[in-house]
C-alpha cells in the first residue's frame, strides 16, 4: 500500500492511495474518518458485482487512508478499537500491572473464563438466553494518559501550583477543592493543547482507567451482535475491545501473558486489514479480532494468520 495526500482545506482531506493489486483510489476524508467520496477504476462500483477479494481490496484502501491521515495529519481519523496506536497503548499498560493490580482488573474475565472451562467455581455474569454457545465474551477497556509521566505535564503542574507527588490515576478529583479543581482544568487544556502542538508521544503515560462489565457477542452477518444491553451508555469510544471465546485462562500470570499475544493479535489484524505487512514485534499467529478471523477464512489472499498450525510470516 502507497498513500500521498494530495490536498486539504477546512472541510476535508485529498489522497491518493495505491492497493496491493497497483490500483489507485481517490479518497476525500473529513477529518473524523468519514470518507465523503471513494472513487477508484479497478474494480465494479457496486458491491454486488464485486468479489470478495475486491470488495476486500476497496475496504484495505479506505482504512489505510484513514490512518495515513492519522500518521500524516494527526487526525482522529482511525476507529479507537481499530487503531493499532491505541491497542498497543493497552497492551504495555496491561504489561506494566502487577499480578494485583490485573487482577481488579480483569478478575470477571478471568474467573468467567475459568467457569467455562470447568475449574471455577461460579460464573462473574450470567449468560443471557439469546447468547450462542460457545459465547464470545467482551469487555470494552478505556485508556487514562497521566501527564505527570512527563516532563511537560510536571512542569505544567508546578507552574499551576499542583502536587506532582501523586500519579494522575491515584487523585481523586472530588476530593479536591473548587480552586484546585479549576486548576486541574486549566492545567489538562494547557497540557493537551500543548502536547498536540509539539507531538508528544503519549505511549508510555498511558494506563487502564476503566473497563466495561461483561457481556456477550455473537456473529451476526458481516457484524458481531451484542446479545445483552446492560451496559451503562459509553460517553466515549473504547481504547480495546476484548472479545474472547472460551479458553483455559490457567492462572493469572499465564493469562496476563496471554493478553499480551492476544493484543498483538489485534494489532495484527489492524495492519493486515488495511493491507500493511505489520511489524516485527506483531508478526504473531493466533485469534485477534473474531470478525479479522472470519475474513482470514474467506478471502483467499489472506493467509490464516488465526490458525495456531499457520506458517504466515515464514
Amino acid at each position: 500500500m502507497d498513500g500521498l495526500i494530495t490536498g486539504e482545506n477546512d472541510e476535508r482531506v485529498g489522497l491518493s492511495i495505491i492497493d496491493n493489486d497497483d490500483v489507485e483510489h481517490v479518497v476525500e476524508m473529513e477529518f473524523d474518518g468519514e470518507i465523503k467520496h471513494h472513487d477508484q477504476d479497478g474494480y465494479p462500483d457496486k458491491p454486488v458485482n464485486q468479489t470478495d477479494e475486491e470488495s476486500e481490496r476497496i475496504r484495505q484502501a479506505r482504512s489505510f487512508a484513514r490512518y495515513y491521515v492519522f500518521v500524516e495529519r494527526g487526525y482522529d481519523t482511525v476507529p479507537a478499537s481499530e487503531n493499532p496506536v491505541r491497542i498497543d497503548a493497552v497492551r504495555q499498560a496491561i504489561n506494566e500491572m502487577d499480578l494485583a493490580e490485573f487482577e481488579s482488573v480483569f478478575g470477571d474475565l478471568y474467573q468467567q473464563l475459568e467457569y467455562e472451562e470447568g475449574s471455577g467455581t461460579s460464573p462473574a455474569m450470567t449468560v443471557p438466553s439469546g447468547a450462542t454457545d460457545p459465547c464470545i465474551y467482551c469487555t470494552n477497556v478505556y485508556l487514562g494518559i497521566d501527564p505527570l509521566e512527563t516532563d511537560l505535564g510536571t512542569q505544567l503542574a508546578s507552574n499551576h501550583g499542583l502536587d506532582v507527588t501523586q500519579s494522575a490515576a491515584e487523585i481523586d478529583l472530588t476530593d479536591v477543592s473548587e480552586s484546585e479543581l479549576e486548576s486541574w482544568a486549566e492545567f489538562s487544556g494547557e497540557f493537551a493543547a500543548q502536547a498536540t502542538d509539539t507531538g508528544l508521544d503519549l505511549s508510555d503515560t498511558a494506563y487502564i482507567d476503566e473497563t466495561s462489565d461483561l457481556y456477550v457477542k455473537y456473529p451476526d452477518g458481516a457484524q458481531l451482535a451484542v446479545v445483552d444491553d446492560h451496559l451503562a451508555p459509553a460517553t466515549r469510544d473504547p481504547d480495546t475491545i476484548i472479545e474472547l471465546l472460551p479458553i483455559d485462562p490457567q492462572d493469572l500470570e499465564y493469562f496476563k501473558s496471554f493478553m499480551d499475544h492476544y493484543l498483538r493479535c489485534q494489532i495484527r489484524d489492524s495492519f493486515v486489514e488495511m493491507g500493511v505487512h505489520p511489524p516485527e514485534v506483531f508478526q504473531v499467529i493466533g485469534m485477534g479480532r473474531f470478525m479479522a478471523a472470519r475474513g482470514y477464512d474467506y478471502i483467499d489472499f489472506y493467509p490464516e494468520f488465526h490458525n495456531p498450525n499457520a506458517e504466515a510470516f515464514h
